[in-house]
C-alpha cells in the first residue's frame, strides 16, 4: 500500500495572491470543473501534512506527496527530503489523504481516502463522507466537533500534529534575547497585535520589544525562533495553530489567543497564558515580564508538547495505522 498525501503547488508571482485566495476557499476553477490546486503561501496544514508524510516514510512505508505538477514547488519554503508525484498518476490501490481544501476530490478517489480536516471554515459537506472507503481525520478537539456538526454519521479520527524538536530545539529563557517578543500578523491579526502592544506600552510596559515575523521560508522561520523569549498568538480562527506549538517546543513562552480553543495545548497558567482580548493580552505581557513565571511556563509547556514529537503520539498513531492495513 502506498500513501499519497495531496497538497497544493506553491506559486509566487505578481498575480498569485488574489487568485490563490479564491482557490483556497473553493472558488478558483481551472480545466473545466477541477479546482486549481495551488496556493501563494505555505499554510500550517500543508506543513503538518509534509511532516506526517516524512514520519510515515521513516517507518519504512511507501509515502509520497502529490501535487498537480508532480514536482517540488516549495523548495526552501517546505521541509525537504520528500518524494513528489502528480495527483493524476495516483493508483487505484493507493490510500489517499486529501486536505479539507480539496474535500470534493474525495468523490474522485476509487479506493480508500481520508479527508484531513484542519481548518473550521473549510469543513464542507461537498463529498460523500458516508461512503465506507472514506475516513475523516482531524487535528484538534475543535475540529472533531466541527466534523461531527457538519459531517454527521462518521466519528472522526484524531491524527496527532507533529512538531520536530530537531528543527525547534529547546533553548532556555536565559539564553534567549532579552525582551524579544515575536508575533505573526497573519490572518487579519495585525490589528490585535498592534492594539495589544500599544496598550501594554500605555500601561507602563517596557520590557517587551515587538518583533513581527511574516512570510519567512520555513528554514528561516525555524532559525528566527531560536532567539525570542515570548510569542503573542493573535488569530481568531484556526484548526490547530502550529506556531504556538512550535514555540513551546523551543522554550518560547506563549501568551495570547488560543483561537477559540483550537490551540488545545494552551492550558491557561499551566503551559501558557490564554488572553483572548486586547486588555487580557496586554496584562499577560506585563505578567510574563517576571523571569520566574517565564521559566516555569517554558518548562511546563515543553514537557507537555513532547507528546507531539515524532517519536511520541504521532509515531504510535502511524504504527497502529500501518499495522492495521
Amino acid at each position: 500500500m502506498r500513501l499519497v498525501f495531496l497538497i497544493p503547488d506553491l506559486r509566487q508571482g505578481r498575480w498569485a495572491g488574489t487568485r490563490a485566495r479564491l482557490t483556497r476557499f473553493g472558488f478558483g476553477r481551472r480545466f473545466g470543473s477541477a479546482p486549481g490546486m495551488w496556493a501563494n503561501e505555505v499554510f500550517g496544514g500543508v506543513l503538518n501534512i509534509m511532516r506526517q508524510c516524512r514520519l510515515v516514510r521513516s517507518l519504512g512505508a511507501e509515502a509520497v506527496l502529490a501535487t498537480e505538477t508532480g514536482t517540488d514547488t516549495y523548495g526552501r519554503f517546505g521541509i525537504g527530503s520528500l518524494e513528489y508525484v502528480a495527483w493524476s498518476r495516483r493508483r487505484p490501490d493507493d490510500f489517499c489523504v486529501i486536505p479539507d481544501l480539496y474535500s470534493s476530490l474525495a468523490n474522485d478517489v476509487r479506493g480508500r481516502v481520508a479527508v484531513f480536516l484542519q481548518h473550521p471554515l473549510l469543513v464542507r459537506a461537498n463529498f460523500d463522507h458516508l461512503r465506507p472507503e472514506v475516513q475523516l481525520w482531524v487535528c484538534s478537539p475543535l475540529m472533531a466537533q466541527r466534523s461531527r456538526t457538519i459531517l454527521g454519521g462518521v466519528e472522526p479520527t484524531f491524527v496527532p500534529p507533529i512538531v520536530d524538536p530537531a528543527v525547534f530545539p529547546y533553548i532556555d529563557q536565559q539564553q534567549r534575547r532579552r525582551g524579544q517578543l515575536m508575533a505573526s500578523p497573519r490572518k487579519n491579526a495585525r490589528d490585535f497585535i498592534r492594539a495589544t502592544y500599544d496598550r501594554y506600552r500605555h500601561e507602563g510596559g517596557r520590557y517587551w520589544e515587538l518583533d513581527p515575523v511574516e512570510r519567512l521560508p520555513f528554514c528561516e522561520y525555524a532559525e528566527f525562533c531560536r532567539t525570542p523569549q515570548a510569542l503573542l498568538p493573535a488569530t481568531d480562527v484556526e484548526g490547530l495553530a502550529l506556531p504556538p506549538l512550535e514555540a513551546m517546543a523551543a522554550g518560547i513562552v506563549v501568551a495570547g489567543k488560543n483561537a477559540g480553543g483550537a490551540s488545545f495545548y494552551m492550558r491557561d497558567r499551566e503551559t501558557a497564558l490564554v488572553a483572548n482580548s486586547v486588555g487580557e493580552a496586554a496584562a499577560a505581557l506585563r505578567e510574563i515580564e517576571a523571569p520566574d513565571l517565564r521559566q516555569r511556563l517554558s518548562e511546563t509547556a515543553y514537557a507537555s508538547v513532547r507528546e507531539f514529537f515524532p517519536d511520541a503520539a504521532p509515531r504510535r498513531f502511524w504504527e497502529g495505522f500501518l499495522g492495521s492495513e
